[in-house]
């Protein structure tokens, strides 16, 4: 954070000083074939410093989709994967995966030649600079419609992909499947136990140790598309087990809730981007206490604190540790669908904590920044799709580096700086009983946290 001016508050003097950014751009990635249409940055993933980055191509050109590896620490493009037309020059990308050795893309061709051609593309990522393929990916028993590889992840040795209308229960359900990463075969099968036609469950989804979560959009049970998630137990990855479903207490009308979901420790948030709490598709972002994955707790319904119509706050969602990257791809404060994300502490997910809110340094009009994003460590890679920096719709994707020490006190309004405007805000936080307002971490309220705020903000953070 940096500090403004010194400012004269109450009779009291406050010093001048400076205090480190909690977030910084590190690396600008763009292909080195870029082609316009391509929408690079549509899909994204990270793991242990290996970013890969997908372009989801233009099937009416038609361009051909495609992904690349980077090393997110120098920001060098070190291969593209090879995933060649099989069946016509119009195949699309849908989605990407990194773990350990490991890389992914699903394809999908829209020629119509009465074949089955969905299909995930594994590689051994072991020399990320010369990837080896190693298998197609198929469901076993796939479907003509059933949109294979929407949604895909990568934990340890286990793949997750998801067959969005798919057969679960019934036809066109949704569902997905758990593979290895050795040799790609598939494992188990996954859908929901109250599934409908047209819920499109799997159309987001992650997997993270034993547990794993995946959204279902389109589900009515609360109102039409009001949306839902599910969480199982993959500890065994041969016998998933359904361990409860997620539904918003307040969800409406096409609210999409499950539009995106992340898990991770004890934490599971759920993206609702439709949501109208701050205006009308302002999104939502709900976050919930999952140490019973049987019965997960809300914690907060969070928004961010500048919310605004048509933001879709909530697009896309990941969680590293106790940090949530939640992002607004349509976000217009700087330009219209410029896009931006947000990063919060969830260290007491009951109490969220705004600790940053990001946009790009070259942020543009309909550059939808934020489409897409993950958390990997101290790192965060966002999608922008849309960025038109060195053609029309070519995108880029971000990485930034998160300033890891604890979150500023002082900056009470979590706009990212301190200034006077942060006295204005403690007052209220002590007038409401707000949690901003221990700023000597006593747990309580008090005449001395105001002491303790002219401490905080004199030190800087």
């Amino acid at each position: 954070m940096n500090r403004t001016a010194a400012a004269l508050v109450t009779g009291l003097t406050i010093a001048s000083g400076s205090a480190a950014q909690p977030v910084s751009e590190a690396h600008i990635l763009a292909p080195s074939d870029p082609a316009d249409y391509l929408q690079f940055g549509d899909e994204v993933d990270l793991h242990d410093g290996l970013a890969i980055v997908g372009g989801f191509g233009l099937w009416t050109a038609p361009l051909a989709g495609a992904a690349y590896l980077f090393d997110a620490e120098t920001g060098a493009q070190l291969a593209k994967l090879d995933t060649p037309a099989l069946e016509g020059p119009d195949q699309i990308l849908y989605g990407v995966a990194a773990g350990p050795g490991r890389a992914m893309v699903a394809t999908r061709n829209w020629a119509s030649t009465g074949t089955y051609n969905p299909r995930a593309w594994l590689f051994d990522t072991t020399d990320p600079s010369s990837p080896v393929f190693i298998a197609h990916i198929q469901p076993s028993d796939a479907t003509m419609s059933d949109d294979f590889g929407d949604a895909m992840d990568i934990d340890g040795s286990v793949a997750f992909v998801a067959a969005t209308s798919g057969t679960g229960v019934s036809g066109f359900t949704g569902a997905a499947y758990l593979f290895d990463t050795a040799a790609g075969t598939e494992l188990a099968k996954l859908f929901a136990s109250d599934g409908e036609p047209g819920d499109q469950f799997g159309f987001s989804l992650e997997i993270m140790g034993p547990l794993a979560i995946l959204g279902a959009r389109f589900d009515d049970e609360l109102a039409v598309k009001s949306g839902s998630a599910y969480i199982f137990d993959v500890s065994d990855p041969a016998n998933p087990v359904q361990r409860s479903k997620l539904t918003a207490p307040d969800g409406g009308f096409e609210d999409y809730f499950g539009w995106s979901v992340t898990i991770e420790g004890n934490l599971a948030a759920v993206g609702a981007i439709f949501d109208d709490d701050m205006g009308h598709d302002s999104g939502a972002v709900y976050v919930y206490d999952i140490t019973d994955p049987a019965s997960p707790i809300l914690a907060h319904k969070l928004h961010p604190a500048d919310a605004n119509p048509s933001d879709d706050f909530g697009w896309s969602v990941a969680i590293e540790g106790t940090t949530l990257l939640a992002c607004s791809r349509t976000d217009d404060d700087l330009f219209p669908g410029a896009g931006s994300a947000y990063l919060f502490d969830l260290t007491d997910p009951y109490n969220p904590v705004q600790l940053a809110k990001i946009v790009p340094s070259d942020t543009s009009a309909n550059a939808t920044f934020g489409w897409s994003c993950v958390l990997d460590g101290a790192v965060a890679l966002i999608g922008s799709n849309g960025a038109d920096a060195s053609g029309e719709n070519r995108g880029q994707a971000y990485v930034f580096e998160i300033n890891t020490e604890p979150p500023c006190p002082a900056d009470t309004n979590n706009d990212g700086s301190l200034t006077p405007a942060d006295f204005t805000a403690w007052i209220a936080a002590f007038n409401a009983g707000a949690p901003a307002c221990d700023q000597n971490g006593d747990s309580s309220c008090t005449p001395a946290d105001f002491t303790a705020w002219i401490a905080n903000f004199n030190a800087g953070c």
